[in-house]
């Protein structure tokens, strides 16, 4: 029996028309095939960050970020800049490290720390865990 897990995804699309650029968003399915054999866990996560992972991106206020493990691999998917992006599991000395792009949430217990390395600079916030469903 195979596990799928469907994760919708926003891509960006772009076009150029005549001397400007056009940019369209259109959502994309993305289907994992998994052989079964192991439990998939899914847990969302409530967690509001300081000033500075709102300059980074993260929302205002709390927000959820899902956690999904099995058959080997984990992900997290956190909102930033009103997308939801998916992170994968890293090595790491202690506690949970994921990366996606020039982003990484590095969770250690119930606090975790967001870092940007970016052309802009490298950035690091705070975040707590507010609850857990």
């Amino acid at each position: 029996m195979q596990a799928k897990w469907k994760l919708f995804l926003i891509g960006i699309v772009g076009g150029i028309a005549g001397f400007g650029s056009s940019t369209v968003a259109a959502a994309t399915e993305l289907t994992i095939h998994l052989d079964g054999s192991q439990p998939i866990s899914r847990q969302t996560v409530q967690y509001q960050c300081n000033a500075q992972g709102v300059a980074m991106g993260l929302p205002v206020t709390s927000f959820s970020v899902e956690y999904i493990d099995g058959a080997g691999n984990s992900l997290v998917i956190v909102p930033i800049h009103g997308t939801s992006l998916i992170f994968a599991n890293m090595s790491s000395a202690s506690g949970a490290r994921y990366a996606s792009g020039p982003y990484t949430w590095w969770e250690a217990g119930s606090a975790v720390n967001f870092y940007s390395d970016s052309l802009a600079g490298k950035m690091q916030s705070s975040c707590h865990r507010l609850s857990t469903r």
